[in-house]
């Protein structure tokens, strides 16, 4: 197996586990964005016991230290601005949700570029659940920024002959909302112009004339090679909620996906880069590549790469993790 190295404050280590999905619940994070009325603890859900746990994590009781990179953190809050500006969830203070992103944001900023933090098990609570718990900033910000159901963390795990640390990372999850889209960025929304009698603005849903001229410029998956229109979604390159209006109508901002894969590639966990190769991120495992049968480096049959090649950067550079 190819190692993967990761070079963490001058120190190298090699990655050799990933724990991924991890979704925060609404009794873990903060009260104003709280969806229930309980208050929580603050201490998170890990896992049930198992040898997998043990084996990631350690043995009864562990503590793991643990970093955010701030770009990442940043990154994160980016994705659920559109959430925290316009909830489309019944959050306990809903209206402080706009006011504390900016808050939330400047913070992150103000942080290192490395956000140390430990956990630590609480093996004070019996039976097969595992929490852990911490005081430091980081581990706050797990609390602070998460929303609800949206939100899910991951860890991967680093050796070097010194020590064993674990890279944090938080991600978005639209899907509860209907979409891997936040439903102000939706490209298959269309609004039209025309208010109904009511004086409200009709939305549907849909296919567009994006999808046809996707489907006419790329008739098949280049990474999957399925060639079945009733299978294929019409992919934006450079997301929708980040294109110029030329660029969301360009075809050549468009490639034709299956389900599986446009999803993959619409949260970052694959990509393309200018040498036409499937690219896999480090955050989706490798058992899961293997099933659903993507390869790292595989060269694909991509038609008028040249033309797309300048989406596919922007993809990589922005949005591939």
């Amino acid at each position: 197996m190819e190692k993967i190295l990761h070079k963490v404050e001058d120190k190298l280590y090699q990655q050799v586990d990933l724990r991924d999905g991890i979704y925060l619940a609404d009794s873990f994070v903060s009260v104003p964005q709280k969806l229930a009325t309980g208050n929580g603890e603050a201490k998170l859900y890990v896992g049930n016991e198992s040898s997998e746990i043990r084996h990631f994590f350690g043995i009864k009781p562990f503590a793991a230290k643990c970093f955010f990179k701030k770009n990442e953190l940043i990154k994160f809050l980016e994705e659920l601005r559109s959430e925290y500006k316009n909830p489309e969830q019944q959050y306990r203070r809903k209206e402080e949700l706009p006011q504390l992103f900016d808050e939330r944001l400047s913070k992150v900023k103000d942080q290192d570029d490395i956000i140390w933090f430990s956990i630590n098990e609480q093996a004070q609570i019996q039976g097969p659940r595992i929490y852990v718990k911490s005081s430091d900033t980081g581990y706050k910000f797990l609390r602070e920024l998460a929303l609800p159901t949206l939100s899910y963390l991951s860890f991967i795990k680093l050796q070097s002959s010194e020590e064993t640390i674990f890279h944090a990372r938080l991600f978005t999850d639209f899907s509860p909302l209907g979409s891997r889209y936040h439903p102000t960025e939706d490209p298959n929304i269309i609004h039209t112009e025309v208010p109904d009698k009511f004086g409200r603005i009709k939305i549907r849903a849909g296919q567009s004339k994006f999808k046809k001229l996707v489907l006419e410029s790329c008739p098949f998956c280049p990474v999957t090679n399925v060639a079945d229109d009733r299978l294929l979604d019409a992919a934006h390159i450079k997301p929708h909620a980040r294109s110029q209006l030329d660029e969301m109508m360009d075809k050549f901002n468009g490639i034709s996906l299956t389900p599986s894969i446009h999803r993959l590639y619409d949260l970052g966990f694959i990509g393309v880069n200018q040498d036409s190769k499937l690219i896999i991120s480090e955050w989706i495992s490798k058992v899961t590549a293997k099933n659903i049968g993507i390869q790292h480096n595989k060269i694909l049959n991509i038609p008028e790469f040249s033309k797309r090649s300048k989406y596919f950067e922007y993809h990589e550079k922005n949005i591939f993790k």
